[in-house]
């Protein structure tokens, strides 16, 4: 029992000297507010995160929505961008842990090389030192961190390291098919080579053209086209090598949004290839694996779209309506 007793307490011990070394050594009179990059997030034009062995570049283009730059050139996930502009502009020192650190020192603390070094480029033209985003503390919810210009390390919050901590694919904007600015007038469905055409009126409201000529339900109308809007890929394939592996020889299903006088604003094809389903924008490259339930929300009956006949209470009712009018 003794011998249990003193392998417990060696254990304690063992972890308060690493509590001790790991947040108490180096402890100074830093503020709480002292940040480690001092900038606003809507002044950023350029993030680069350099891993050991790949990188990733951001850049915000003259609309003021960010791209991907490197390692390929894609739109971005705007909320997901920010989010890390953000975490960088607010991330605050919580301690400073060694202000003359060895190398040893930098080796532990996950900086030698560090896990990732972030460049921010501001609108101005101006480029803030690096920061240096080394390993997440063993004990407690931090990170350590050390600037290009500083050779001090500090201890700031384990949400920076766990935002950093991305793939190219993490930050791609994963919409498929954006609402198009101008307004919405056509809709074509082809599925099987039947296509089902809805065209709005001049009261704005939608009626079906093909495969029958009938009122359409608006309601139904408008919420596949914003479901459209919130198609979202799960993975992508950039310029495959043969896309007939994909069924991109023959789609399944082709949806057409077009404006006022035919123009045609955007179009998506999609297939299913084995036990997989596929969506690619009409005149390009990419394609975007999608879950099941997406590619079948694509399909659509004229009876999906069709208006419900009045009862006849409801038109008794809008006929009395008329009669007091």
């Amino acid at each position: 029992m003794m011998h249990r007793n003193t392998i417990a307490l060696a254990v304690l011990l063992v972890a308060l000297a690493g509590y001790y070394y790991f947040f108490e050594r180096g402890k100074s009179d830093t503020k709480p507010s002292d940040r480690l990059l001092n900038f606003k997030p809507e002044d950023a034009a350029g993030v680069a995160l350099d891993f050991p062995g790949r990188a990733i570049v951001l850049q915000r283009d003259a609309q003021g929505r960010w791209k991907l730059a490197a390692p390929l050139q894609a739109p971005a996930d705007e909320q997901t961008v920010a989010s890390i502009v953000s975490i960088l502009s607010t991330s605050d020192i919580k301690r400073t842990l060694d202000k003359k650190p060895s190398q040893e020192d930098l080796k532990n603390f996950g900086l030698a090389p560090p896990t990732v070094k972030v460049t921010i480029t501001l609108k101005s033209g101006l480029t803030l030192p690096i920061l240096n985003v080394g390993a997440k503390t063993p004990i407690g919810d931090s990170t350590y961190a050390q600037r290009a210009n500083d050779p001090a390390v500090y201890l700031t919050d384990g949400s920076l390291s766990f935002a950093l901590d991305r793939q190219p694919e993490d930050l791609r904007d994963k919409s498929i098919l954006p609402l198009p600015q101008e307004p919405i007038a056509r809709l074509e469905i082809n599925a099987g080579g039947k296509p089902l055409v809805l065209t709005k009126d001049e009261k704005e409201q939608w009626k079906m053209e093909a495969p029958i000529q009938a009122p359409a339900n608006s309601e139904a109308v408008n919420q596949y086209v914003f479901g459209l809007a919130r198609l979202q890929a799960r993975s992508f394939i950039d310029n495959p090598s043969d896309p007939r592996k994909y069924g991109m020889d023959k789609p399944a299903v082709k949806v057409t949004l077009g404006g006022a006088g035919g123009k045609t604003l955007a179009a998506i094809e999609a297939s299913k290839s084995g036990n997989a389903w596929f969506v690619r924008r009409d005149g390009e490259t990419t394609i975007f694996a999608i879950d099941e339930n997406s590619y079948k929300s694509l399909v659509k009956q004229p009876e999906d779209f069709k208006a419900q006949e009045k009862k006849p209470e409801e038109k008794n009712t809008e006929e009395k309506k008329a009669e007091k009018k």
